[in-house]
């Protein structure tokens, strides 16, 4: 497993190790409580002969472990902060004691015959539920069978059946083992696909999110442009013909602005450009209203369901804030500069197309520019 991946893959077990835990620690803590309640129904009760209360006293034992187990199994999934390698070394501790559990149980279960099943069924239910790794797995399994057969000889009551005894359980340690490396090496296969995939998809989102603003957003003053206009203006102009709703428009234009850059150089005309769309911006704060850069020295703004008043209030308000605004060219501040605005507003009569609020607030401002610059006229 390589370190990058480590992180993830020990969440995914967890998550794996936790969804199995739910089902299989109910299981365990209902048939643990069912053995003790026929244990202590038998005539003579639980303690009648030695051995059973010997499987009384391992039934209560796995009952409370894995009732404490699940407690605090609970408590570790409502943190917010989890230590998921803290949590499959606890799976783990739980992992060995139910092997050694099963041996104990396995041993008892000798007095009466030569009998290995719970020993089987337990070292594979913790292989195949447990998602460990091969080597502390592997540990875990042959510790169990060398407690095993160092216990069996004194009391297996079957004589020279050792041999046959110490074959079984290691073919079942081993394919424990090998049941467990399997599940574990498909795990990490998984996660670290799963990674990389889901890595490859934010990357390929990320990439397509600049470019998707590089599409939509002029460089230099950080504001839409008119590629925005035709996908979002456009749409919000064909749902408001449906609801004949009112539009105004303006078309702002710098004035003089081929000489300020005669003047200032074209650094200084870009700072003026990015404090005018500064300024812009900050007047159309409203949800109902749209700022573009249109090309050059050009700003196009739409604003939906208001009316000719109100476009013309904020249309005064942007060319008073720009002509008090000065500039700081080489250090001082100087260079102020003022603009045009043309004001258009469609009252819902008819369609209306982007291109026609484009031409027809031009038209507003050309006879803004005509009639002496720095002022805002309404086309009627």
């Amino acid at each position: 497993m390589e370190e990058k991946y480590r992180a993830e893959i020990e969440k995914k077990r967890a998550e794996s190790v936790n969804r199995a835990w739910k089902i299989i620690s109910v299981f365990v803590v209902v048939f643990q409580l069912l053995m003790l309640i026929l244990m202590a129904a038998k005539p003579g009760g639980p303690f009648k002969t030695q051995r059973r209360a010997i499987y009384c006293i391992l039934y209560l034992t796995l009952f409370l472990v894995t009732g404490i187990a699940m407690i605090l199994n609970r408590n570790f999934w409502r943190k917010e902060k989890k230590n998921y390698h803290l949590y499959l070394h606890a799976e783990l501790v739980y992992a060995a004691f139910i092997c050694f559990w099963g041996c104990c149980v396995t041993l008892n279960d000798q007095l009466g015959g030569n009998d290995l099943s719970v020993f089987t069924y337990m070292m594979l239910s913790v292989a195949a539920l447990g998602f460990l790794e091969p080597v502390k797995a592997g540990i875990i399994f042959m510790a169990a069978f060398v407690f095993l057969n160092i216990c069996l000889p004194g009391i297996q009551t079957i004589e020279n059946n050792i041999f046959s005894n110490i074959i079984n359980s290691f073919s079942i340690a081993g394919i424990s083992t090998a049941i467990s490396y399997s599940l574990y090496r498909n795990k990490v296969i998984v996660t670290k696909q799963e990674v990389t995939i889901r890595k490859q998809y934010e990357e390929i989102t990320r990439v397509n999110e600049i470019l998707s603003h590089q599409a939509m957003v002029d460089e230099l003053t950080d504001m839409n442009n008119r590629r925005y206009m035709e996908w979002f203006i456009g749409e919000k102009i064909k749902k408001l013909e449906e609801e004949s709703g009112t539009i105004s428009c303006m078309m702002l234009d710098i004035d003089y602005f081929k000489k300020f850059n005669d003047r200032y150089g074209h650094i200084a005309g870009d700072v003026c450009l990015k404090k005018i769309a500064e300024i812009i911006r900050g007047c159309c704060q409203d949800n109902d209203v749209a700022a573009i850069r249109f090309g050059g020295e050009e700003f196009f703004i739409c604003l939906f369901r208001w009316d000719r008043d109100e476009a013309v209030e904020m249309a005064e308000t942007i060319r008073k804030r720009i002509a008090e605004c000065r500039f700081k060219i080489n250090g001082e501040e100087e260079g102020a500069v003022t603009i045009s605005i043309g004001v258009y507003t469609w009252h819902g009569e008819g369609k209306v197309q982007m291109d026609d609020l484009v031409c027809l607030s031009d038209k507003a401002l050309y006879q803004a520019k005509k009639n002496g610059r720095n002022r805002v006229e309404v086309l009627p």
